[in-house]
């Protein structure tokens, strides 16, 4: 797209060849920073400048004077010198050559200090590859962006150079090398901001088509390859796609950005000999690329990959044929689910059958009678966003870049509108990229020159403050900082992207200012097409006013009401009443929507007006419940039940007697895993019963204000069953047994928590065999499939983690344990237990861990190496508060009990962290006042990350942000502790924690020889 700014904006990109033209007219680099005078330090906006400056002249001493010289003046131009400088100071400690790199080529320190300044996200990354430094000199490939087709050179050149087998670790680690390329690329305005993201799709493609191809050559080991008949009676191979939406689909991927996928696969029915049928086949094989790119590993996951776009959804198969879909798109998808095909693209297998289905598609997309009623679609699904973040936006000040009126997302939304509306008579409009969308309509006069500047430059100015925001720590945000540092780091950031100026002196007003213009244009655009609509047909079916409609969500809320009243007079009640908080009258309406969507939800909600009521609980306090409450109304029942049912809680060992099948306490769970239905089935079943299981003992948690520990207790024995339940489906096999670490291991496994495992094998069976069992058992809780997954399944806890063999021999690790295994494995396994499989070789398992206990509690430098590990924990936080890692957290409860049960040789180390406390006390190893300290503390801590879980539905390092969460945690805290928190709850956590931290000093220090 041409550019609409002047030759001196300076917010133009260099050109690419620039670069070169600039570094050829310049000396050297160490002569040219000779020449300047640099800068004293107090031009630089330290956050401490008593510690920054002493860490810079330590590094001085370290550095060639010409590069010391050069410091100050790039650390005076980061937007955050602080973490910057520590950063460099890492990098100057890894090693002599790369302290001589930088001295001979001063500019890769400016590189260095402009990734180190931009965030933490691929700091952590350059520190970690600092190889990158030698390819941005051997390469220079920093002035041109990358091809796809350079792409796929570049990850065979990596993966051949990698001994990593895990792919999802190698394609995770390959992204954020190739992250850190592009984020300098885009810092020092080389690339402009379409370059930035569609060099970031290009990598994500090349990312997706690995995947496929590596998930696609395991089960074509296994199954052989998919055919069907073709019309001349021959069997070829049947095609596979995957199709790219939202931002990937217009090839504006941001840096932490979910990406949209849709797979679909051929038409024609395969051999009648086949292993599988296609349709189960291409299911699993999109099973497996989802897995493959969405499993978090040690680098992060590959991709946050999104399904909800598929036909049908949430509720739909993974992979659907080209008929399926067409079907879809033609009779039965709504209408913003079309209009989401605007963007929809080829990304990976069959281009052939990509085309077919967008080409075939397209009359769904585009029609001139659609006209303004699309607009009032897209304006109602606007509506419809904007309302589920209501109680969000009105607790917090911060502006989100992307949501809120005149961001983001309305100038994508606009651009689709009218799209949609002229793309049908006019096919040249159809593209999915927005700027180059601008661009078309600018030229076809939908909108004037102004408007496409206007536009064209806010959104510009948006994306790159998003990218901003994202690359401080790698998440998926959209909103401004509240804290006034962080706010000052990310507009400094921003320098150069204000037009017409070069510094940003108040980013929130200009965010304002530019967001403010976009919603402007955003109205009148619409209105002058309603004009020219009353205009060319008076009987247009939609009008829209010159104020804003009445909302939607009222409307339809008095419609339920209306319903219900003649279907439910106690529902009626319920939903009329004005007591409950608006937090919990819009959830209760969610539910009935959703159960309104077919007779059966909506019947089991009727048949249940008395557990409906016991819902408002959950709507006040719960985002997790509440979305498990909306997505499957009929678990509406699970609160009639309650009390009714007496839950297992606690662990029973689940053995066989050296030949006997799992135990399963959980007489569903049991049916489900010997049960006679399919593979497929069975995962339905285990996932459904998991959830409800899991929605049960949450729902009392909010209800009854139970103690946090018999909660713990009942989530960890629906884990326990629901691995039984995966060891049966694995078909029990022989010779394998799998136990318990981290908080599955001590009894106290959370919502949302990972399952830490570890499989032991005996030395006279298949090993390969065993270890495809486990495999099995891993994807049958792990997968991801239409009823998402149980949970995540974590095996690297074992000798050498994820480097080591998935299964190990008691011989194994009893040499492990005997020669290898570090300090903080044995607090580790203090927490090991059996779960499932043969008894014989857990005993043999556990009974190694002796050998491990005895060597350190001999080891006269345990306490230092647990304190210096312990520290290590702490720093990598740095000062953001953690529930587990922050001084006097949870960590130092966890790790002072198991190096007291270990040091003095106490038999029985398992169990709660209440549990370790006590057993240290009535062993003599704590006295009473500070085992009441510490237990205090323990209920405390668990009590609030168990609340913070579910009421924002995710593990959350720390209490949540926003106003309304903060409460709910509070409030539910105080009433399961049954205490009040005078100054608040951070206060008194922090409180705590210096009591906890006191202890471990006292304690640990004493230990120390």
């Amino acid at each position: 797209m041409p550019s609409t700014k002047p030759p001196n904006d300076s917010n133009q990109p260099i050109r690419p060849d620039a670069v070169e033209e600039i570094r050829g007219m310049l000396p050297s680099d160490t002569k040219l920073v000779a020449r300047i005078k640099p800068p004293t330090t107090s031009n630089i906006p330290f956050q401490d400048p008593h510690t920054s400056n002493a860490t810079l002249a330590r590094i001085a001493n370290r550095v060639s004077p010409a590069l010391a010289a050069a410091l100050p003046g790039l650390l005076a131009e980061s937007p955050d010198p602080d973490t910057a400088l520590l950063f460099f100071d890492r990098l100057v400690s890894e090693s002599a050559g790369i302290i001589q790199l930088l001295n001979r080529h001063n500019f890769l320190a400016h590189y260095a200090l402009l990734v180190f300044g931009h965030g933490r996200f691929l700091a952590e990354t350059l520190i970690q590859n600092t190889d990158l430094l030698q390819s941005f000199l051997r390469e220079k490939n920093l002035d041109r962006s990358l091809s796809r087709e350079e792409f796929h050179e570049s990850l065979a050149r990596f993966r051949s150079r990698s001994f990593e087998t895990d792919v999802s670790l190698l394609l995770a680690r390959f992204k954020r090398r190739e992250y850190v390329r592009i984020m300098l690329r885009d810092v020092l305005k080389i690339a402009p901001l379409a370059e930035t993201t569609s060099e970031i799709s290009a990598l994500a493609d090349v990312l997706i088509e690995e995947a496929l191809r590596e998930a696609d050559r395991r089960l074509q080991h296994r199954y052989g390859t998919p055919q069907h008949l073709d019309s001349e009676g021959r069997f070829v191979d049947t095609p596979f796609a995957i199709l790219s939406l939202g931002k990937l689909g217009g090839n504006e991927l941001n840096y932490s950005s979910d990406v949209d996928l849709m797979y679909i696969f051929g038409d024609g029915e395969e051999p009648p000999n086949a292993a599988v049928s296609n349709r189960e086949y291409f299911i699993r094989l999109a099973q497996q690329v989802t897995e493959i790119l969405s499993r978090m590993t040690r680098e992060g996951a590959a991709f946050r990959i999104d399904l909800r776009l598929r036909p049908q959804g949430g509720e739909g198969e993974l992979a659907v044929s080209l008929s399926q879909a067409l079907r879809y798109y033609a009779s039965v998808a709504h209408d913003w689910e079309r209009q989401a095909l605007i963007k929809v693209r080829h990304s990976a297998g069959d281009a052939t059958l990509a085309r077919e289905f967008i080409r075939s598609v397209q009359p769904a997309v585009y029609t001139e009678q659609v006209n303004f009623v699309a607009i009032k679609t897209a304006l109602v699904a606007r509506e419809k966003m904007q309302k589920r973040r209501q109680a969000l936006e009105h607790s917090q000040q911060n502006i989100d870049v992307k949501i809120d009126r005149g961001g983001i997302r309305d100038i994508e939304f606009l651009v689709q509108c009218l799209q949609r509306v002229y793309g049908g008579a006019e096919p040249w409009l159809r593209s999915g990229g927005t700027l180059f969308s601008l661009q078309k309509l600018h030229d076809k006069r939908h909108i004037s020159g102004k408007e496409f500047h206007d536009l064209t430059s806010a959104y510009e100015f948006l994306r790159h403050l998003e990218h901003r925001l994202q690359l401080r720590e790698g998440q998926q945000t959209h909103r401004l900082p509240i804290a006034e540092r962080e706010l000052r780091i990310l507009q400094r950031s921003m320098e150069g992207y204000a037009p017409g100026e070069d510094r940003v002196d108040d980013l929130t007003g200009v965010v304002r200012q530019r967001m403010s213009a976009v919603a402007e244009i955003y109205q009148r655009i619409i209105y002058q097409q309603q004009t020219r609509r009353r205009h060319d047909a008076p009987d247009a079916e939609f009008e829209l006013r010159s104020t804003i409609e009445p909302a939607t969500g009222d409307h339809s809320n008095q419609q339920i009401l209306e319903r219900l009243s003649s279907d439910s007079p106690l529902l009626y009640q319920i939903a009329s009443r004005r007591e409950p908080s608006s937090q919990a009258r819009k959830n209760l309406y969610r539910l009935f929507s959703s159960a309104l969507t077919s007779s059966e939800r909506y019947a089991a909600v009727l048949r249940h007006p008395a557990a409906v009521e016991r819902a408002l609980a959950l709507f006040e306090s719960s985002d997790y419940l509440t979305d498990i409450l909306i997505r499957h109304p009929q678990e509406i029942a699970t609160l009639s039940e309650m009390g009714t049912v007496a839950p297992r809680i606690g662990s029973g060992y689940l053995f066989d007697n050296s030949v006997l099948p799992a135990r399963i306490s959980d007489p569903a769970f049991a049916y489900l895993a010997s049960s006679p239905a399919s593979y497929a089935e069975k995962l339905s079943l285990l996932r459904q019963h998991y959830r409800h299981r899991i929605f049960a003992a949450g729902a009392k948690d909010i209800t009854e204000s139970r103690d946090v520990y018999e909660s713990l207790g009942e989530t960890t024995a629906v884990a326990e069953d629901a691995i039984a339940a995966a060891y049966t489906i694995a078909g029990a096999p022989a010779g394998l047994a799998v136990l318990a670490l981290g908080r599955l291991g001590s009894g106290e496994f959370d919502v949302l928590s990972d399952a830490d495992v570890l499989f032991v094998c005996d030395e006279e069976q298949n090993r390969e065999a065993l270890t495809k069992a486990a495999e099995q058992m891993m994807q049958a809780l792990a997968a991801y499939t239409r009823d998402g997954m149980a949970f995540p399944v974590d095996a690297r806890l074992r000798p050498r983690g994820g480097e080591g063999e998935l299964l190990v021999t008691p011989a194994q690790l009893d040499a492990y344990f005997g020669h290898e295994a570090q300090a903080w494995e044995a607090l580790m396994y203090t927490k090991l237990r059996p779960l499932a499989g043969s008894r014989g070789l857990s005993d043999r398992a556990m009974k190694a861990t002796c050998k491990l206990f005895e060597r350190f509690a001999a080891d006269d430098r345990f306490a230092h190496t647990i304190r210096d590990m312990r520290t290590k924990l702490e720093a990598a936080e740095g000062s953001e508060k953690n529930f587990k890692t922050s001084s006097g957290a949870v960590y130092d409860i966890d790790f002072l009990t198991g190096f007291l049960l270990v040091k003095q040789r106490i038999r029985n180390k398992q169990g709660t962290l209440r549990d370790r406390i006590w057993r240290c006390s009535a062993s003599g190893l704590l006295d009473k006042a500070d085992a009441a300290v510490l237990d205090h503390a323990a209920e405390l801590f668990r009590t609030v990350e168990h609340v913070v879980r579910l009421a924002v539905g995710r593990a959350r390092k720390w209490l949540p942000g926003t106003e309304h969460a903060r409460r709910v945690a509070e409030k539910v805290s105080s009433q399961i502790l049954q205490r009040e928190f005078p100054k608040g709850l951070e206060v008194e956590l922090n409180e705590t924690a210096i009591a906890v931290r006191n202890i471990y000093d006292r304690l640990l220090t004493c230990s120390a020889p």
